[in-house]
Formats: structure tokens, sequence, C-alpha cells
């Protein structure tokens, strides 16, 4: 949806800052907020507003703050740069009407956006983004108030000391070694360190510097293109594990204690297990069109209800708010979990892998090759190619799937999202226009290296499309 040059995606509204994403549009969309609050009954409400590590965080933070206060709120900007979950976590608990996170999340480091969190601290639904979108600019100018009417705060202890209570810091302590922890240069810099201090674990940082640059990376996205250092220090350092976390610190990439990239996928699945097998937990289980089928064998395996949505974390935290979720999750790397926030924790997710290690007491190399063997190999891969006009290249091909592709039959097609298409063995290939950026998104996952390769090709060429 777009309106007055400011369009939500699936995670918000995203921009490249001093060009779209300028003081001025930030503030109509804090008065659109403005008003929705309002038309739901909460003019008294307070606001809370936080920003990640990109440029002008803080200046975009306070020109939001000051229309809330323009509009009768009490509103809190915080102290410094903060991760996205901290935010979530803060708005439930301190009972905030909702709150504005100034951030583009994974995107590269010319970008800032909005993410807006409802009270209960998730990703908001249509039933809360529509409404704001509907409003925008529909009060003109936005109203501002006083900036020495801004609360300042701080929260960053609290979050952390909330993160060792809901870890089992006890189990940790069986691990020697080290982990080797990548925040790209992001929000979550140092935070793994500060959850274990005194365990003998110890953490090797790398881009361990709060950078609006991301420490030179194109964009702080844990994937595999951005993973070449962290992998490189897991094998220098001989270390357990590698943990990365994206910009704004909600998404978790993994390396093994081998070298290799675990894709998310199979951190999910990993994850899923660990829930069921060592925390004997129950619950649904969610995962995106873009999630693995080795989710799908788990779940029914456990007797485990699934469902799949489309990609965007706002599908999953509607059904966590309304059902009994054991653990939701999607193909970009994040995960949220039954106890927890409704939403998305990169560094959790890694500390949850890390309680995987010590319960188990084996290497988590040991523990993929275990996971595959008992439900089948997986590999699985991603190329995003720059359009335009990424949807008008899908409706034909939603309209009229083919048949087989680069010799492969179709044996089923999901519209959900984009364009999914099912093979024979189980691999598959998905069609999407991304919802934040200019990008036709190609996904496949296949039980071999060589299928998915295959497939990611036919598909590109089947799409017109140029990598």
């Amino acid at each position: 949806m777009s309106v007055q040059g400011i369009s939500f995606g699936t995670d918000g509204w995203r921009a490249i800052i001093a060009d779209t994403f300028t003081v001025d549009r930030v503030q109509v969309v804090a008065q659109a907020v403005a008003d929705w609050l309002v038309s739901i009954g909460k003019a008294e409400g307070r606001v809370l507003i936080g920003y990640d590590g990109r440029f002008g965080g803080e200046m975009f933070s306070l020109a939001a703050g000051r229309v809330l206060v323009g509009n009768g709120f009490h509103a809190d900007v915080t102290k410094g740069p903060v991760p996205t979950p901290a935010l979530s976590w803060e708005i439930p608990r301190k009972g905030y009407a909702a709150g504005l996170m100034i951030t583009a999340s994974h995107n590269p480091s010319s970008y800032s956006g909005i993410k807006v969190k409802p009270h209960f601290g998730g990703s908001p639904d249509e039933s809360v983004i529509g409404p704001i979108v509907e409003r925008l600019g529909k009060t003109s100018p936005p109203r501002l108030g006083e900036a020495g009417a801004l609360g300042r705060v701080d929260f960053s202890g609290e979050y952390i000391a909330m993160v060792k209570r809901l870890i089992d810091l006890r189990a940790l302590r069986k691990l020697k070694g080290k982990a080797v922890f990548d925040p790209m240069g992001g929000v979550q810099a140092g935070n793994l360190e500060r959850v274990l201090k005194g365990l003998p674990l110890k953490v090797a940082e790398i881009h361990g510097k709060l950078d609006p640059l991301f420490c030179g990376l194109h964009a702080p996205e844990p994937i595999e293109q951005n993973l070449r250092e962290l992998v490189a220090a897991v094998r220098k350092e001989k270390a357990l594990l590698g943990i990365a976390n994206d910009g704004d610190g909600d998404r978790v990439g993994i390396v093994a204690d081998d070298g290799k990239i675990l894709t998310p996928h199979l951190v999910f699945a990993l994850l899923l297990l660990f829930m069921v097998r060592y925390r004997r937990q129950t619950g649904g289980v969610i995962k995106t069109v873009s999630g693995s089928y080795l989710i799908e064998r788990i779940a029914r395996a456990h007797n485990l209800p699934l469902i799949e949505t489309p990609v965007g974390f706002k599908y999953l935290c509607k059904l966590m708010l309304e059902q009994d979720i054991l653990i939701g999750g999607e193909e970009s790397g994040g995960i949220g979990f039954k106890g927890y926030i409704p939403e998305r924790d990169g560094l959790f997710s890694g500390l949850m892998v890390l309680e995987l290690l010590a319960k188990s007491g084996k290497r988590l190399s040991q523990l993929a090759r275990e996971l595959t063997d008992e439900f089948g190999a997986s590999h699985y891969s991603r190329i995003d190619v720059k359009h335009y006009g990424a949807q008008e290249v899908l409706e034909p091909l939603r309209k009229a799937p083919p048949a087989d592709v680069g010799g492969e039959r179709v044996v089923k097609a999901v519209t959900m999202d984009g364009l999914k298409l099912i093979f024979a063995d189980g691999s598959w290939l998905l069609f999407r226009a991304s919802g934040t950026e200019p990008l036709l998104r190609i996904y496949s996952e296949s039980p071999t290296a060589a299928g998915v390769k295959h497939l990611l090709e036919s598909g590109a060429a089947l799409a017109g499309a140029k990598k």
C-alpha cells in the first residue's frame, strides 16, 4: 500500500534516507499512528519510540515523538539504539499503547524505515496497518509538540536480564570453549557476551562496533554471502558455533562447528526438535510458504498441528496471539517461541541453539546430520533479482502455472503468496515479489544441492530474469 510516497510492505515502511525517507514523511506516518490510536480509544495512551544504529535514527525518533506529543500522547524515546525485540518486549511490559521502531532491519545502510508495534509488541497485520495507511496525510500538517516534553528511557539492562531468565543458564555452564558472535555492526553488539558473562563459554565477537555502514557489509542480513568472515572466525577459533544477527537484531544465522553455514530452515528444524524433545513442550507449529518441508515432517512425526502462512511475521504473530503455538519461523531466520513475546529475537534464537548444544551434549554438526538422516536431506538457496515490475512478471505465472520446470514435473501449485511449485520428490520453487524492495525473489529447496541449482536456474529463465 502506498500513500504520500510512503509504501508499507510485509514489515513496515522502508525507503532510502534523504530521498523518500525524510523527517517530513516520518512525521506524516507518526500523525497517522496518532490518529489511529485516537480512533481505537487510546487517546490517553503512552507511545514508545526506538531506533537502531542507522544514520539519523535519533533525529527521526525525536521527530516522530514531537508529533505524538503534539497530539496529546506521552511519548518516550530510547536514550540510544536498541534491538527491535527489546522494544517489542518493553511495550507490553510497561503498558504502552503502541511503539514505533526506526529501522530498516536487514536492508542496506542507505535505507531506514519504521516498524509499527501495537500494544502486544509484535508485528501488526492489515487490521492495524490498513487504518494507518488510510490516515496518511489526512491531517495536514502534522501537529507538533515540544521536543522537551519527550521522555527518555533506557531498558537495555532489563532486556538482557529477561533473556537470561528465559534461557537455562545452568545448562549452559556445561559448555566449554568459544562461541563466535557477529552482530554485523548492528544493535545486538556486545549482548551475547552480556548474557553469558561469568560462564565458562567465552565469546569472540566480529563486526562488534555499532556502525551505520554495517562494517562494510552490503546489507546486515545473516545470509550466506554475508557470513564468510564468521565462517573463517569459527574455523580459526575452533569454536562450538557462530551466531549472526541482522541490523536490528531480530534474525539469526548459524555456522556449525565444522564451518558450514546452516540454512535458516535447518536452524528452525533443530530448534523445533529441541523444544519438543529436550524442553518437552507442545503446541502448534507455523511456517511460512517459503519454509522447509523438514518442518512439516517433524510436526507430523510428533503429532503437532502445522499451519502454513504467507511470508511476513505479521501472519505468525496473529496466530501466536490467538492459539497455543510452540514455535513459528520464516525462511529469513526470524523465529518466535512459546513463552516469549509474539515476535522474533535473533539473540534469543542463538542462545536457544547454545542450550540445545548443552542439553544434547553433541556438536552442532552432528545434530544437523542426525536431523537430516531422520527426516531427509535439505538443500536450500535463494536468488534476488533487481526488478521494478516483479508483480507483473508473476501474474501470468500465477494464472497459468507451468506443468514442468527444467524437465521436472509440477505436482502442485500454491498461490498463497506469489507462486510455489512443488515437485514429485518434495523439491519446490517459489517466486515472490519483495514487499520492501524492487526485487523478484526466487527460492528453492531440494534433497540435493544440484537440484536447488537446477531449479533456481530454470526458475530464473522461466521468469525472464537475469541474476
